[in-house]
């Protein structure tokens, strides 16, 4: 018979375990199911705008607003310039950097406009580069901002909604485009969703370019779990990790990642296994082989 020291040692062994477990696992909130209906939505066609300019030219253009909400509301546009603070290219909108003038060329044909539900606006604008702009990439950002109506002024929130289309401006001259590919990152031990996927390209030139990366996630037998395909901009000076994290992988599973980054003359591809298993599997795991040792260590002091 397990002396009961013996058996009051696993179970404190088995509460801690779950108690290990219990802390994994990430709260439900009691309103995630609260909704509220939609009254004021503002989008904006396109979300960037790509130009190869020369110095001193003049360029006319426009961008649209849609209000697919059910009641009409104000809006004001206004640029600001574009950067990015690390390689997840976290948007700066405040601090730009040198080529981040491209928002000082932009002239809009009015500061305000008003569109009614299930309408669109046409927004224009023109951009005037400076004789003394340097060859390379220069970018900014165009805002449309929703304005408080007269009757929520008196309100204790107003709250605004803003969209943006970002400006990739080239100046013509000695533009040079270089890049590298800096490597992929998809660890083998991973614990929970998303399943990571990650590469890196930096850019070595005067203006941007753009990477084509795409990741494909099979089995070990071979089938298609998951794909996606996706085109982002790369900086100059700016490394980029690119990400194609699968969100909504089998809670376990054994999984073969192949990547390919295309880019300029270019071409990468990559290939990792990737072990997705729960924490709290190999804590049972754990519990369990030392519930094994500790009752042979037992049976081996009763045979004696």
């Amino acid at each position: 018979m397990i002396p009961a020291k013996t058996i009051r040692f696993i179970q404190l062994g088995l509460i801690a375990g779950l108690v290990a477990i219990s802390l994994f696992n990430e709260p439900v909130s009691a309103l995630a199911g609260t909704a509220t209906p939609v009254t004021e939505s503002i989008l904006l066609s396109p979300t960037f705008k790509r130009y190869e300019l020369d110095t001193s030219a003049v360029q006319r253009d426009s961008f649209d607003i849609l209000n697919n909400g059910q009641s009409a509301f104000n809006f004001v546009v206004y640029a600001r310039p574009y950067s990015v603070k690390n390689e997840l290219y976290e948007p700066d909108f405040v601090n730009g950097g040198q080529n981040s003038d491209a928002y000082k060329w932009v002239q809009f044909e009015q500061p305000s406009y008003t569109v009614e539900p299930g309408k669109t606006v046409k927004v224009n604008y023109t951009m005037r580069v400076p004789s003394d702009a340097a060859p390379g990439g220069h970018y900014g950002v165009l805002f449309a901002e929703t304005q408080p109506s007269d009757a929520t002024e008196g309100t204790a929130i107003i709250r605004k909604k803003r969209v943006g289309a970002i400006v990739y401006a080239t100046v013509n001259g000695d533009v040079r485009t270089s890049g590298k590919f800096e490597g992929s990152d998809a660890p083998f031990f991973q614990f929970n969703a998303p399943l990571k996927v990650r590469s890196t390209v930096s850019n070595s030139g005067n203006t941007d370019f753009m990477v084509k990366s795409s990741v494909r996630v099979s089995d070990v037998f071979g089938a298609l779990k998951y794909r996606a395909d996706k085109e982002v901009s790369i900086l100059p000076q700016k490394p980029r990790e690119v990400n194609n994290d699968w969100q909504n992988p089998a809670w376990i599973g054994l999984y073969k990642v192949e990547q390919t980054n295309q880019f300029l003359d270019t071409t990468k591809a990559t290939s990792a296994y990737v072990l997705l298993v729960p924490i709290w599997v190999y804590l049972v795991l754990v519990s369990l082989i030392v519930g094994r040792i500790l009752y042979a260590v037992f049976l081996r002091r009763r045979t004696k």
